[in-house]
């Protein structure tokens, strides 16, 4: 009988232990972007890529995570869907990973992380010029969250 419920006793801490409580099961926060600097730097061999600095948090570990950013600059109606057919520029964090996705898996380890990030132009569009242009910078995390900031940033072109 004593063995029986040291066995018992055993198998419920066990359970407690494997078994999340309220607390654990609790809906796992959206990923955040506190902000994107004010400048996209133009780098690169004839202006190929341009840098963003954004500062941004997520959670549930690296796998499944997944950045997006992109620069458009020129055309019309650069806030609306589909914009980067009527961009006259456009950079891309897709493009820049299209052979390489795990090269866009962040950090979301609940911190918050300022981290600059590469954009490449797209081909068939122009590079950055010095001035506006508008930038979407998504965070995904491994829950399938989604944070995000969309704005007008500068354009700054060294040696131009």
């Amino acid at each position: 009988m004593h063995v029986k419920r040291i066995v018992v006793a055993a198998v419920a801490a066990a359970g407690s232990v494997l078994l999340p409580t309220a607390a654990q099961a609790a809906e796992v926060p959206a990923p955040e972007v506190s902000w994107l600097n004010d400048n996209v730097v133009v780098t690169g061999a004839n202006g190929s890529e341009a840098t963003l600095l954004a500062k941004y948090r997520c959670f549930g570990g690296e796998a499944g995570t997944h950045l997006w950013a992109s620069v458009k600059q020129g055309g019309t109606d650069l806030e609306g869907e589909q914009s980067s057919a009527r961009a006259t520029s456009w950079y891309d964090t897709n493009y820049q990973y299209a052979n390489d996705p795990a090269g866009q898996t962040i950090d979301c380890d609940g911190h918050w992380h300022a981290t600059r990030f590469t954009v490449k132009l797209v081909d068939g569009w122009q590079p950055l010029t010095g001035g506006p242009a508008w930038v979407q910078f998504c965070v995904f995390d491994s829950t399938g969250g989604f944070g995000y900031s969309y704005d007008w940033k500068t354009v700054k072109v060294p040696g131009a």
